[in-house]
C-alpha cells in the first residue's frame, strides 16, 4: 500500500496548492487556453505516475492527425486516465460516466469541467443523447475528445476479454462531429491498480501505450453501422494487445 499512499498524498498536496491557479482559470476562462488549464493535469498526471515507477512507452504519436479527434481507449485500470493525460500532447476532455463519485471530487471536479469532459446518464436515454452532442461540439469547436467505450473495467465485464464489447453508441459522437476517431491502446495496465475501489494497492509496472491509424470509415461513408465499426476498432486494438502479450511472453 506504500505506493498508493505516495500517490494520494501527491493529489490531495496538488490540489490544494492548485486552487488559487484554479480561481483564476475559473473566474476567466475566456482568458486562458485549453492548453494552459491542460498543462496543470498533465504535469501532475505525469509526476503521479513517476512517483509510483508505472513508466510509459509511447508509439504512433505520429498518427494523430493535427484536427481535433475522438480517441477510444481501453480500460483496464484506475489509473488510466492519468496514463491518457500523459499520453497525448493537446487539450481533451473525456466523457465519464454520471455519478456522484465523479462529480462531487473537491476541487478536481472543477478542474474536469474546465477541461470540457462531458458527464453521461447512460439510464436515461434522453440525457445520453444531449451528453453525446454536447462532446461532438466541443470537437467541432476544436477541443478533442476521449471515451472508454467498454463502459467499465475491462476484467470487470469479461475477465477473460483483452478488451470487453463496446457500447457502440460512444462512437456517435465521432459520426456527430465528423472527425477522425484514434484507436488508443493501453497494454499491461492491468495490474497496475489493484481493485474497483478508490482505496487500492498500486503496483510499478512499464505500460505500452500505442495509437493505431486513424478511423475515417464514419466519414466517408456516415451510413455505415456504429456496431460494425465499433467491433472493427476493437479487434484492430485486440490485435494490437495480442502482438504486445506475445511478445512479453517471448522475452
Amino acid at each position: 500500500m506504500f505506493n498508493y499512499f505516495k500517490f494520494r498524498i501527491l493529489q490531495i498536496f496538488s490540489f490544494i496548492s492548485s486552487i488559487p491557479k484554479l480561481n483564476k482559470f475559473s473566474k476567466n476562462p475566456e482568458k486562458y487556453s485549453s492548453e494552459e488549464i491542460f498543462a496543470f493535469l498533465k504535469n501532475l498526471a505525469n509526476k503521479s505516475l513517476k512517483k509510483v515507477n508505472i513508466n510509459l512507452n509511447i508509439k504512433g504519436k505520429d498518427r494523430i492527425p493535427k484536427e481535433p479527434v475522438l480517441f477510444v481507449i481501453n480500460h483496464s485500470s484506475m489509473l488510466d486516465s492519468y496514463i491518457l493525460a500523459s499520453s497525448v500532447d493537446r487539450p481533451i476532455g473525456c466523457v465519464i460516466a454520471d455519478e456522484p463519485v465523479w462529480k462531487n471530487i473537491p476541487i478536481a471536479s472543477k478542474w474536469i469541467n474546465l477541461l470540457k469532459c462531458v458527464f453521461i446518464n447512460r439510464k436515461n436515454n434522453r440525457e445520453g443523447i444531449k451528453a453525446i452532442n454536447q462532446a461532438a461540439e466541443n470537437i467541432k469547436n476544436n477541443h478533442s475528445m476521449a471515451v472508454f467505450p467498454e463502459g467499465d473495467l475491462t476484467w470487470v465485464k469479461d475477465e477473460h476479454a483483452l478488451i470487453s464489447d463496446f457500447r457502440p453508441g460512444a462512437l456517435k459522437i465521432a459520426y456527430k462531429a465528423k472527425c477522425p476517431i484514434v484507436p488508443m491502446v493501453i497494454k499491461n495496465s492491468k495490474g497496475t491498480y489493484e481493485g474497483y475501489q478508490p482505496i487500492g494497492k498500486i503496483n510499478s509496472k512499464d505500460v505500452e501505450v500505442e495509437f493505431l491509424e486513424p478511423v475515417y470509415t464514419h466519414i466517408e461513408n456516415p451510413k455505415y453501422k456504429t456496431v460494425e465499426l465499433s467491433e472493427k476498432i476493437r479487434q484492430s486494438m485486440i490485435k494490437s494487445m495480442s502482438i504486445f502479450n506475445d511478445n512479453l511472453l517471448n522475452t
